[in-house]
């Protein structure tokens, strides 16, 4: 569905704001009869004589306008417009900028193209779940699909011929094909070479077709099958604009250029466009650290007793029980990673899965008696859930493959092949049949899309899989149903962050529509045997239709070790370009006191008198829990064995982010500082477990609750928040003191976001609008904005794998032999494989073109922060790599260290405290054996760690998995390059 509640602000006036001449990915068309182009620099729709010049806007940011198509008589232009939070197909008015609605709904309506006579629009549309080209004729306004709906390609740019019979459309990436609207016949015209893909097609007046050719980080303009292009051309696999039967208009390396067939040489088209004004982001006010004592507020999967009397969850990395009204009891506390308990029916026992044995597995808590192991798996098991009963349990391994134990013959079957991680399983009353949340991408061309409900039947091993609603999602695939009720009737699950029942038959079919249980902001459904309905608010356990409890358990903040001294035979500040020799750093209550030069008369606590000390190391854009339960208790220590000290995630569940951020405060778990963020905000379809859809201003309003009862340190908004909805986002915030992040640059900067997390990242487009789609380049426009505004930019250099190459070390260190789960250690050296071979060309360049982005936008002034995206890439060492490509393509030793150091602490809100060496700050800091201002990669030869002063040996971290039983053998889901940040819609 649409979203509602959309209201926008004027757009800035013209000659407002920051000027741009050049910009990243530019669709454009061309009006014949008044020699205008149409391009959408920002996504925003612009006017521009064919000659240059000065830019006339013809749309606001909050239609966030793209993919312009002249109408025959130049007074229109059609679009793509997001300002409703699904993509319709609009027009714009040329001369009052007036716009109209052509097409509506939940569906995405995009790469409009006019016909000759203006009559109809062709365009690609996803309604119904496939990705096919469509046609609007403009006198009944009724759409009907063309091709497409009956096969299980892409579909994009389709292009009409001259003579308004025919359309020209890219099919499956690997074809250009012209359908014959009058006959229904098919024809290929071109197919792509293996390994190589097309893009925006646009006929010319002679008949002639046009397209764009991407080969890895190449993209070449062809037409009728000759390269136009020249080779160090990187061409916008966009449409291109005839100007005239011999000449092309297309956007490239950031600019507007013309070609003749057969010239030489392109001519560029000069314009300026203004865009709004960078806007006043939220002042970062949130704490990096709680309070010394708190109520607590993580927990983490609520399972209600079959009596409806107790509750168990995870807290503080433990396993407690809670009567309800009552007192709380730990139940299992062995400082490994115990989660997702499960009751047993009669109520005497709990299922939960535990990493004590290296892997995660199945263990059964009796009350009152203890603990036993019930698998020994050597692709884990997780997320147990113990059928009516009490003989079976369904539970998912590493790789999100559901099957069933059964106890009685312990014998495993599987349920269903590894999925992209599904939610927890829940049982039917008759044992017949387990539900669980699943993602179903919109269409073969957007994998965003809804989070359904798949039923399987236990049995036969058949399966469905349905909507919830129409275009409606399960609130997140983490502990928010579906759950099914004790009489068959209804599954329970949350929804717009409300509790729904969803009326079903015995075989889980949906028969109604979702009704709210409760108006509380809710998250992780959990009944009774009798149908109680517990679910999570604001930090409180409540029962529908009863009271809300607070779990009587404080978060007490631990004890800072006693005075020390550490003796530093070479120190760097985080701040200056050189080392201070052979100093003493005094430290009381977790804060360094002074830094002077090393007496002879005083004996340090820690002698480093032969090494180098620097700041601990901060990433400012990971993911603790998108694996976090594949991780288990070795996230933490790993960490902090590559010198991370402060770890911030700008998107979790956001119970699991709670209870690891008070864990660590404790002490109870072992960790850097955690800093974080709940489910991300999105629009009306996600990708990731842990997106949130966000569908009106009415459930904005939920979210923001949960924001400020939860106390989140920043607040991402993702691929698909509106406009409005961001610009209402990031205003209320700014009271609280929270930063928002985005992947956007553009409306983003003027909207007043503190930060662009990702240098590229994945956008509802497709294709970023700050790297080029093909070999990653950068315009000046996004060097421009970000080192003329307040946003930061983070590296996440997820395509650095040339790094192992250069220096295999961190592959072979024992800390990541160790700390790794075998899996990932296996996916690794699959990647490390990869690295070396022919195929690496594409990560080479978007490394290059991402720390060319960085190093520019650092160079003029602006804000370079470290981040990992992590477990996207690798735990722990990504951070290295990260450093040592940026310095590998530009960056120096000590600039570098600073993003990860100084730099990151500014984007946390916490200059002088993190990041640095100096009276006042924390003590956070590294003990290194080398010289990491002159070899980067020395800054991982670390020996001690300190936190808040709390002291770290590496060999310390290892021990606790050192001698655990090797479980390496089973096959793991192989290594998957990550590609979602550049290309994909």
């Amino acid at each position: 569905m649409a979203l509602t509640g959309c209201t926008a602000p004027p757009a800035p006036e013209h000659g407002a704001g920051t000027i741009i001449g050049q910009a990243t990915n530019i669709a454009l068309s061309h009006h014949a009869g008044t020699r205008v182009l149409a391009f959408d620099a920002g996504n925003v729709l612009w006017v521009l004589p064919v000659a240059g010049g000065q830019a006339r806007r013809l749309t606001e940011d909050a239609e966030d306008a793209t993919w312009p198509s002249f109408f025959p008589d130049g007074k229109r232009i059609a679009f793509q417009s997001f300002r409703n939070g699904v993509y319709d197909i609009a027009s714009v008015d040329v001369v009052s900028g007036a716009v109209e609605r052509l097409t509506r709904g939940p569906q995405y309506d995009v790469d409009p193209c006019v016909s000759p006579d203006g009559s109809r629009v062709a365009y690609v549309s996803d309604a119904g779940g496939t990705s096919a080209v469509w046609l609007l004729d403009r006198a009944d306004g009724r759409p009907r699909p063309l091709v497409g709906t009956d096969d299980e390609r892409a579909y994009r740019a389709p292009t009409w011929h001259p003579d308004g019979q025919r359309i020209a459309y890219v099919a499956g990436d690997s074809a250009v094909e012209v359908l014959h609207l009058a006959t229904g016949d098919r024809k290929v015209l071109h197919t792509a070479p293996a390994g190589q893909s097309f893009r925006g097609t646009s006929y010319g007046p002679s008949g002639d077709l046009a397209y764009v050719l991407v080969d890895g980080p190449r993209s070449t303009l062809f037409r009728n099958g000759t390269a136009l292009s020249a080779a160090a051309e990187e061409v916008a696999p966009l449409p291109p604009a005839w100007l005239s039967g011999d000449e092309l208009a297309y956007g490239a390396d950031g600019e507007i250029r013309r070609r003749r067939t057969g010239d030489r040489d392109f001519v560029a088209i000069p314009f300026s466009a203004a865009l709004a004004a960078p806007g006043s982001p939220p002042e970062i006010r949130r704490p990096i650290a709680l309070p010394e004592q708190s109520a607590l507020r993580g927990i983490v999967g609520p399972a209600l007793s079959p009596d409806a009397s107790t509750v168990c969850f995870r807290a503080l990395n433990a396993l407690w029980l809670l009567r309800l009204g009552g007192a709380a009891e730990k139940i299992v506390d062995d400082g490994y990673s115990n989660a997702d308990p499960s009751w047993a029916p009669d109520g005497r026992s709990i299922v939960y899965s535990s990493d004590r044995g290296g892997v995660a597995n199945l263990w059964r808590h009796t009350i009152g008696e203890g603990c036993e192991p019930l698998t020994d798996l050597p692709d884990g098991a997780f997320v147990p859930s113990v059928d009516p009963s009490g003989d079976r349990i369904a539970f998912q391994d590493e790789a999100g493959t559901t099957s069933v134990l059964d106890l009685t013959t312990s014998e495993i079957r599987e349920l269903v092949p590894a999925g992209d991680y599904p939610g927890k399983p829940s049982w039917s009353p008759d044992g017949r049949y387990v539900a669980m949340t699943v993602t179903r991408p919109a269409s073969e061309r957007d994998t965003a899309g809804y989070n359904d409900i798949m039923v399987v039947d236990v049995e036969t091993g058949n399966s469905t899989i349905q909507s919830i609603a129409p275009h409606r999602s399960i609130a997140t695939r983490n502990g928010d149903g579906p759950l099914w009720s004790p009489d068959g009737k209804s599954l329970i699950a949350v929804v717009d962050s409300l509790v729904h029942r969803v009326p079903v038959d015995r075989d889980g079919t949906i028969t109604g529509p979702p009704t709210p249980l409760s108006e509380l902001v809710a998250d992780s459904v959990s009944v009774s045997a009798s149908g109680d309905v517990l679910f999570l608010s604001l930090g409180k356990v409540v029962i529908v239709g009863g009271k809300q409890y607070t779990p009587p358990i404080t978060c007490r903040q631990r004890k800072p070790p006693p005075s020390a001294t550490i003796r530093a035979g070479a120190l760097w500040d985080g701040h200056s370009d050189g080392y201070r020799e052979n100093v003493d750093i005094k430290i009381e209550n977790g804060f360094i006191t002074a830094i002077d030069h090393a007496r002879p008369d005083v004996t340090p606590t820690v002698d480093a008198s032969t090494k180098c000390v620097i700041p601990g190391l901060i990433d400012v854009h990971n993911h603790w829990h998108f694996r976090g339960r594949q991780w288990g208790s070795r996230q933490g220590p790993l960490w902090l064995a590559y010198g991370v000290t402060t770890s911030r995630s700008p998107g979790d569940p956001a119970y699991q982010m709670l209870e690891t951020r008070e864990s660590i405060h404790s002490g109870a778990a072992v960790g850097p500082r955690f800093l974080g963020s709940g489910e991300p905000l999105d629009g009306t379809r996600n990708s990731f477990a842990f997106m949130r859809t966000v569908s009106s201003e009415e459930q904005l309003a939920r979210e923001l609750q949960r924001v400020i009862a939860l106390d989140y340190n920043v607040v991402k908004s993702y691929q698909r928040l509106p406009v409005t909805l961001e610009r209402s986002l990031v205003k209320q915030l700014r009271a609280q003191g929270i930063p928002v992040v985005s992947h956007y640059l553009y409306p983003a900067v003027a909207t007043g976001l503190n930060g662009m997390e990702h240098t590229g990242g994945g956008n509802r487009l497709g294709y970023s609008r700050t790297l080029s789609a093909a070999g990653g380049r950068t315009a000046e426009d996004t060097i421009r904005l970000l080192s003329s505004s307040d946003m930061w930019v983070s590296s996440t250099l997820l395509f650095a794998n040339e790094m192992f190459v250069d220096s295999p070390d961190l592959v072979e260190d024992r800390r990541t032999k160790v700390l790794f789960p075998w899996w990932e250690y296996e996916r690794l050296k699959e990647k490390v494989r990869q690295a070396a071979g022919p195929g690496n060309e594409l990560n080479r360049a978007w490394t290059r073109g991402d720390v060319d982005l960085l190093l520019r936008v650092h160079r003029a002034g602006g804000l370079v922060v470290a981040g990992t995206d992590a477990p996207l890439d690798d735990i722990g060492i990504s951070i290295h790599q990260n450093l040592r490509a940026m310095v590998k393509h530009g960056f120096s030793a000590v600039d570098a260290l600073r993003t990860a150091t100084s730099n990151a602490a500014v984007a946390l809100g916490a200059e002088g405290e993190l990041g640095c060496l100096r009276a006042g700050a924390r003590a956070d800091l590294l003990i290194i054996d080398g010289d990491p201002l002159r070899e980067i990669r020395d800054t991982a030869r670390i020996e001690r760690v300190f936190v808040d002063a709390q002291e770290y040996d590496v060999a310390g971290l290892l021990a606790p998995f050192e001698n655990l039983p090797d479980c390496r053998g089973a096959r793991p889901q192989p290594y998957a390059p990550q590609t979602c940040c550049r290309r994909g819609n």
